[in-house]
């Protein structure tokens, strides 16, 4: 065998079907199939196919601002419009002292340009000055069924994803949801988890008469109100010390006004 790798300059992996080389491919992050381009044309063209986008980075191989912003400018060059799954970002701030996300912003709207039908933002790799998001504004997509919003600001008066006809998914973690209304007509399945930060002054009114599956656990703030869900299936609701409804002294026939036992 390896006489025969020896004897021979063609590529080890030629003979493998490019439905394998592909899934080969999805696992690699943005950076990493990238570089594959310079293989030859076969793994070009793949890598141009190819339908899930992961930019994602550990601690030690994090980029710098300027790699970051190279990497998704030549990307997004190279690549073009061609059609997309999966879509995994880690978001990167801008240089400068200024709260902006431009690069992992022209990402994410590349991906919904693209079509892609679950996307994944997260930030939970970042301490300070989280990355703030229009949503619903910038996530208007006539394609996207999954979305996970991880450790960002949800800066908008109402979360309305009327503009997403096919969501269905929607989890959010370690997120500041700084809206008084979740809404979605298609929405199936909707996740809140993992120290959330809901608002302390009005309830968070959720409209999805098309829940099956409703997970909210280890919230700050005041209980969200659940407006009719009428195919609710399966649910878990587990209300901790950060929820603004219980008791402070903890015992009943509690004679303080300001409890949020009262409310």
């Amino acid at each position: 065998m390896l006489e025969m790798a020896a004897a021979s300059d063609r590529d080890p992996f030629g003979d493998l079907p490019d439905e394998l080389l592909s899934r080969v491919l999805s696992f690699l992050p943005a950076e990493d199939a990238l570089q594959t381009c310079v293989l030859d044309t076969r793994w070009r063209d793949l890598w141009r196919r190819f339908t899930s986008l992961l930019f994602i980075f550990d601690g030690p191989t994090f980029p710098r601002y300027n790699r970051f912003k190279q990497l998704v400018k030549l990307f997004i060059c190279l690549r073009g419009n061609s059609p997309l799954v999966r879509c995994e970002i880690d978001a990167y701030p801008d240089d400068g002292p200024e709260n902006t996300f431009t690069n992992t912003r022209l990402l994410i709207d590349y991906a919904l340009a693209c079509e892609a039908e679950e996307l994944i933002v997260r930030a939970a790799d970042i301490q300070y000055d989280l990355p703030v998001f229009d949503v619903p504004l910038s996530l208007i997509s006539q394609h996207l069924k999954t979305l996970h919003l991880e450790g960002v600001n949800l800066d908008h008066s109402a979360l309305n994803f009327s503009g997403c006809l096919v969501l269905e998914d929607l989890r959010i973690q370690l997120c500041n949801i700084r809206a008084c209304e979740i809404s979605s007509m298609s929405l199936k399945r909707l996740c809140i988890t993992e120290y959330c930060l809901l608002p302390d002054n009005v309830r968070l009114l959720i409209c999805a008469p098309s829940l099956i599956s409703l997970h909210l656990e280890d919230f700050e703030g005041l209980t969200p109100f659940l407006e009719n869900m009428p195919l609710l299936e399966t649910a878990h609701v587990s209300l901790k010390d950060g929820c603004h409804d219980f008791c402070h002294k903890n015992r009943r026939n509690c004679d303080d006004p300001c409890c949020g036992c009262h409310a």
